[in-house]
């Protein structure tokens, strides 16, 4: 059967369905020239049943029973159920093979609210209808879920970018695909692609940025539903923190840790960690506490920068001084760091004073009578303030007024004030 054919047997079906809405019974005529008669068939009973499917105290569902009697030996019959409301046609079709008598039932499920008029048509192998019964006109509510749609956010609708973010499509259409009528899912406001078998969305890498999100649903039958979510994904904010410190101006050999501390509420467990020391002390691991306690002597400055999964970096920085260790001396008239308590004291340290106090009192007597040209040489090694000149070098002062620099290859010099002369340690 061609589509200009099946379209204007609709039409035709429908008017007839109009014209025989307002008859109460079914009454069927028989005679010679009824193509039902004349096929050898008899119809012996036809009942129909209003039915509450869902148990909601309202008659959503039409059942037809019908006999029929045939005088053939053996005869292939089409059953087939219409049902119109709206303009909307749905059917539903039997098959029946048999001899003798056979009985068949069909079920009509309302698919939408008002009226439904239904016809029954029963047709023989190659297709040809043999008879047209009005069923009658009833009024039905929904026996099948209708279309809906429900977006629901697993998350706040304001969170940062990488947090936990989940949109479930709870979606539902029983009427569509009971008649056929499947219809079309169409979703938009997000930033990637999504189809129709994608029922819950990962909105965890989406991009910062404020989104409508809509779906919306028709199928054959006309029937429409849609639903909108609206969410804000912000920026996550830079990594915070701070780098703890334990063992400057210490001796070398000592404990020494430098330590990453991550702010409060923030978890920096899986970000990225790059630490930079100048001078250097070679390839430094993505950890959060630097081993410092087998650094040499030295002024170091620690930066260590920390990228968070959306690629957002902080950078901060601290200063780290190693002292040298009392236990290494190589100039006889090198300082001594002081033992504190424990520094062995003697008398001979009296006599020591007065010797040292002599000798200060020479070396000021020749200071003072030095000339022009021994001023220049001996400013040469003090600044315009008249300060040692660290010429350039990184300098510290120790907890004994002992003042260091330190040259580029890590060897340290130390000020003597009596010659007013840097020292090779």
């Amino acid at each position: 059967m061609t589509e200009e054919v099946a379209m204007m047997r609709e039409w035709i079906l429908i008017a007839l369905m109009l014209s025989l809405s307002f008859v109460g019974q079914v009454s069927a005529e028989e005679d010679e020239t009824d193509p039902f008669v004349a096929a050898g068939l008899n119809l012996v009973a036809l009942r129909n049943d209003s039915l509450d499917s869902n148990q909601d105290g309202m008659m959503d569902a039409i059942r037809v029973v019908i006999v029929i009697n045939s005088t053939e030996q053996w005869i292939d019959l089409t059953l087939t159920l219409f049902g119109e409301h709206s303009g909307f046609i749905v059917s539903e079709e039997h098959m029946m093979s048999f001899e003798n008598q056979e009985n068949a039932s069909l079920t009509y499920d309302s698919w939408a609210e008002g009226e439904h008029r239904l016809m029954l048509e029963i047709s023989d192998a190659e297709g040809n209808l043999l008879k047209s019964i009005n069923i009658g006109t009833f009024d039905l509510s929904p026996a099948l879920s209708t279309p809906s749609i429900d977006l629901v956010l697993s998350g706040s609708e304001i969170m940062q970018t990488g947090d936990a973010c989940e949109i479930s499509r709870d979606f539902i259409d029983e009427t569509g695909p009971r008649w056929d009528h499947v219809g079309t899912r169409s979703i938009v406001g997000t930033p990637f692609k999504v189809l129709d078998t994608d029922d819950k969305l990962d909105c965890s890498n989406w991009p910062a940025g404020t989104y409508i999100v809509s779906e919306t649903y028709q199928n054959g039958l006309g029937q429409t539903t849609s639903d909108n979510l609206e969410l804000v994904i912000v920026n996550k904010p830079p990594p915070h923190f701070s780098i703890e410190s334990n063992g400057n101006n210490k001796s070398i050999g000592t404990p020494c840790t430098i330590t990453h501390v991550q702010a409060t509420g923030e978890n920096h467990d899986d970000y990225t960690k790059d630490w930079i020391v100048t001078p250097s002390i070679g390839m430094v691991a993505n950890s959060s506490t630097l081993d410092c306690s087998k650094w040499d002597s030295g002024v170091y400055k620690v930066l260590l920068t920390v990228t968070n999964d959306e690629e957002i970096k902080t950078t901060g920085g601290t200063m780290l001084i190693r002292i040298p260790s009392a236990e290494i001396i190589a100039d006889k008239d090198a300082p001594v760091l002081s033992q504190g308590d424990d520094t062995e004291t003697s008398n001979a340290g009296l006599f020591g004073i007065g010797i040292l106090a002599l000798v200060l009192g020479i070396a000021v007597f020749v200071l003072m009578m030095k000339g022009p040209e021994d001023e220049q040489m001996m400013g040469s090694m003090l600044n315009e303030m008249g300060e040692p000149d660290s010429e350039g070098l990184p300098t510290h002062e120790d907890e004994n007024g002992m003042l260091w620099r330190r040259h580029g290859d890590g060897e340290l010099d130390w000020w003597d004030r009596s010659s007013l002369m840097w020292k090779r340690w």
